[in-house]
């Protein structure tokens, strides 16, 4: 959760964090307030509160995991765990065009290595059936780098993938007519559609 902007930290969450810095032996407060996305002088208020719950117990300075505090930190993982799960299915629901479209299509080569292209790669490299093997770019200090570990090659670059997909929403159709002007085909857009993202195809 902590690389993540878009989620903050819940009371639950901070508490499985804790428990589970305790559990993988942790103990300063400043590492501990790290893992839970809260500043060290709220620590002792969670320990305070474990120990009188009896989840932790306290040896000389340090605060000790107890059995009961192990159950506890399994089952804060157990709902943690299912309500990721609960949120996959949402996703896999908004992105289920994309992947429909793709069937069939196993490399895919991403026009534009800015923020969207990433993001692209990284929802599409989900799947096994899909590799990404290059994204093409017209800015020079991006050509010749990596993202996410795929080469970031120029335009003018001939790429033999089964799709080609423009990573942009506010130039789409221009950088799309330029590519099905230097001969690719099955290009496609992407668009936001009742809040599903969906692949436009451009020819």
């Amino acid at each position: 959760m902590e690389n993540f902007t878009f989620f903050e930290y819940s009371p639950l969450y901070r508490q499985m964090a804790i428990l589970q810095a305790l559990s993988e032996g942790i103990t300063k407060h400043s590492e501990i307030a790290l893992k839970a996305g809260i500043v060290p002088s709220l620590v002792n208020k969670y320990l305070k509160s474990f120990e009188s719950e009896g989840l932790v117990q306290k040896s000389g300075n340090k605060y000790l995991l107890t059995e009961n505090g192990q159950i506890k930190l399994n089952y804060l993982r157990l709902s943690y765990l299912s309500e990721i799960s609960q949120m996959y299915k949402s996703i896999e629901l908004k992105f289920q065009d994309i992947f429909l479209k793709l069937v069939g299509k196993r490399d895919i080569c991403i026009f534009g290595a800015g923020v969207v292209g990433t993001m692209l790669a990284r929802l599409i490299s989900t799947r096994q059936s899909h590799n990404i093997i290059a994204f093409l770019d017209e800015k020079v200090e991006k050509i010749n780098t990596k993202v996410e570990g795929i080469p970031v090659m120029p335009v003018d670059t001939k790429i033999q993938a089964d799709a080609y997909i423009v990573a942009s929403f506010k130039n789409a159709q221009k950088m799309a007519e330029k590519l099905l002007s230097k001969g690719y085909r099955n290009v496609y857009t992407v668009d936001f559609s009742e809040g599903k993202l969906k692949l436009v195809w451009r020819g």
